[in-house]
């Protein structure tokens, strides 16, 4: 998997010292996703967790699932079917 952005012009180069079983994780993680390198690994990582993958309007979305379910607003989908009248099937 390459995560390449075409954007080598704007590149960095980061130095981050990280302990030695992270570092194993990391090369396991990114061997077994397919990505050429541990840097096009960390390099997706961090694109996740600094650009949204969700629109904001979807994260207000999330944000209220998670509200109902604190509040008890929600229902498992067994007792739906039951209240539905519907079969397992």
């Amino acid at each position: 998997m390459s995560t390449d952005t075409g954007e080598n012009d704007d590149m960095v180069k980061l130095n981050v010292k990280v302990p030695r079983r992270l570092l194993e994780e990391i090369d396991e993680l990114s061997k077994e996703l397919n990505y050429t390198n541990r840097s096009e690994f960390v390099r997706e990582v961090l694109r996740d967790t600094t650009e949204p993958i969700l629109t904001p309007g979807a994260q207000e979305g999330v944000a209220e699932g998670y509200s109902d379910v604190a509040a008890g607003r929600t229902m498992s989908m067994s007792d739906a079917r039951d209240r539905l009248g519907l079969s397992d099937e």
